[in-house]
C-alpha cells in the first residue's frame, strides 16, 4: 500500500510539473502545446486546469491563469456591457483567433466562477483582486444564458444542460439572483453525452433527479475496460475513450459515495499515463467508430498528447480520492 501511495504521489507532481512546464508567460493554460489546433487557451479547459492545479496546491499558478482570465475580461468591458459576445478561447496572450472554428461558447466562464469560488474557500483566499473581473462576467452570463451556443464539443449549437449547469454553478457561486432561473432550465432530456457530468458534480441537479442519466452513461459509454467516451456515436479519432471524462466519473462516484468506483476509475487513469507522465486527449483502445480514426491522422496527425485538461482531472480525482483516505 505504501508502495501504491508513492507512486500516486509522484504521478500527482509529474503531473502537475506537466501543467507548469507549459503554463505559458502570461498565465494561459494552453489546451495542449504540442496540437497545433489547440495552441489556444480554453476558459473551459484553463478552468479546470486551474481547479486541479488548486486542488494539488499549486496556488501561485492557479492564480496566474486567473489574472490572465481578468485581463481577457476586462479588456473587453465596453463590448460585455453593450450585449456583445465573447470568445471561448483566444491567443496566449489575450486575443482573439483568426481561426474559421465555432468560439460562442458560454460554459467556460460559468466555470471559471465556479472555480475561483472554490479555490478561495480551498485555500482561504481572498477574490477582491479579480472583483471587477468576476462581476463583468456575472454580468455577461446574466444577460447571454437563454442563448443557444456551442456545447463543450464545440459540435452542436443550442442550449445544452452541461452549458447551462456551468453557468448556474458560476453565478450560484457569487449568489447571483439569476443563477435559480438557470437552474430550473436545464433538462436532461437530450442524447446521452458524458459532458452531462457536470450536471451532478456542480449540483445543478440533485443525486436522485440525476441517477438515470448517470445509468445512461454508464451504460452507453463506458467501455468494457473502463474507460470513458463522449458519445456513442463520436467520430473524432475513432471516438476513443477519454482520460478526462473517465476522471470526471470518478470525481462524480467520490462524490456520492461509491468509493470503490472512483478509484477504479483512478487506477484506469494511472494505466494510461505514458511514462513520461504525460495524459493524451484519448485512448485508441476501445474506439467508437474504427474506421474513422485514420483519417483524422491524414487531416491533422496523431491525438493531443499531451492534453492539459486530461493532466489537470487526473489532479482532481487523485487529490481528492486522497483527502478520503
Amino acid at each position: 500500500m505504501d508502495g501504491q501511495i508513492e507512486t500516486l504521489t509522484e504521478r500527482i507532481a509529474q503531473s502537475a510539473d506537466i501543467i507548469k512546464q507549459y503554463q505559458q508567460p502570461t498565465g494561459a493554460y494552453p489546451a495542449s502545446p504540442n496540437f497545433a489546433n489547440y495552441q489556444y487557451c480554453w476558459f473551459r479547459d484553463g478552468a479546470f486546469i486551474a481547479d486541479g492545479m488548486s486542488r494539488a496546491g499549486e496556488i501561485e499558478s492557479a492564480e496566474r491563469f486567473f489574472d490572465w482570465c481578468a485581463g481577457v475580461v476586462t479588456d473587453r468591458r465596453e463590448k460585455i456591457l453593450a450585449g456583445e459576445k465573447l470568445d471561448a478561447r483566444y491567443t496566449y496572450d489575450g486575443q482573439e483567433s483568426t481561426d474559421e472554428w465555432e468560439t460562442y461558447q458560454l460554459d467556460g466562464y460559468g466555470t471559471l466562477l465556479w472555480v475561483m469560488r472554490g479555490h478561495a474557500e480551498r485555500h482561504g483566499r481572498s477574490l477582491d483582486k479579480w472583483q471587477d473581473a468576476t462581476g463583468l462576467v456575472q454580468h455577461y452570463l446574466a444577460a447571454h444564458w437563454q442563448e443557444p451556443c456551442a456545447d463543450w464539443w464545440e459540435e452542436r449549437v443550442g442550449r445544452h444542460a452541461a452549458s447551462l449547469a456551468c453557468i448556474y454553478a458560476g453565478l450560484q457561486a457569487f449568489d447571483h439572483p439569476t443563477a435559480p432561473a438557470v437552474k430550473s432550465a436545464i433538462s436532461l432530456d437530450e442524447r446521452t453525452d458524458s459532458s452531462l457530468l457536470i450536471c451532478g458534480l456542480t449540483e445543478a441537479v440533485d443525486e436522485q433527479a440525476f441517477a438515470p442519466t448517470l445509468a445512461r452513461i454508464e451504460k452507453e459509454l463506458v467501455s468494457s475496460s473502463g474507460g470513458v467516451h463522449r458519445y456513442a456515436d463520436d467520430e473524432y479519432y475513432g471516438g476513443g475513450e477519454w482520460p478526462l471524462l473517465t476522471c470526471m466519473l470518478g470525481w462524480y462516484y467520490l462524490k456520492i459515495g461509491r468509493q470503490a468506483d472512483a478509484r477504479a476509475k483512478l487506477e484506469w487513469t494511472m494505466q494510461h499515463i505514458q511514462t513520461n507522465g504525460w495524459v493524451a486527449e484519448q485512448s485508441p483502445d476501445h474506439l467508437c467508430k474504427p474506421e474513422a480514426y485514420q483519417s483524422w491522422i491524414e487531416r491533422w496527425g496523431e491525438p493531443a498528447n499531451p492534453l492539459l485538461w486530461s493532466q489537470a482531472m487526473f489532479l482532481t480525482l487523485a487529490t481528492s480520492l486522497a483527502e478520503t483516505r
